[in-house]
């Protein structure tokens, strides 16, 4: 999924992004995201652009995989 970093809660470890439409799964949002193997504390500044792996079980979601996107990347992933 591509999006945004918008904020982070590091007491939490949730981070907040504004991300694109996932046709047929998800519109375009701004929505707060567990993530899971790393902490925020890691990730690229707000205000980054950035590719991550969406995960969903039982109607929660949460993410994996921050990479900050480059010039010409390719389309995110789900």
């Amino acid at each position: 999924m591509t999006a945004t970093i918008v904020s982070r809660d590091r007491a939490q470890n949730v981070v907040n992004l504004d991300n694109k439409e996932i046709p047929g799964v998800m519109e375009a949002m701004k929505m707060d995201y567990e993530l899971r193997g790393t902490k925020v504390d890691s990730l690229p500044p707000d205000g980054t652009a950035v590719d991550v792996k969406l995960h969903e079980r039982d109607g929660r979601y949460w993410v994996t995989d921050v990479r900050p996107l480059s010039a010409g990347a390719a389309p995110a992933r789900r």
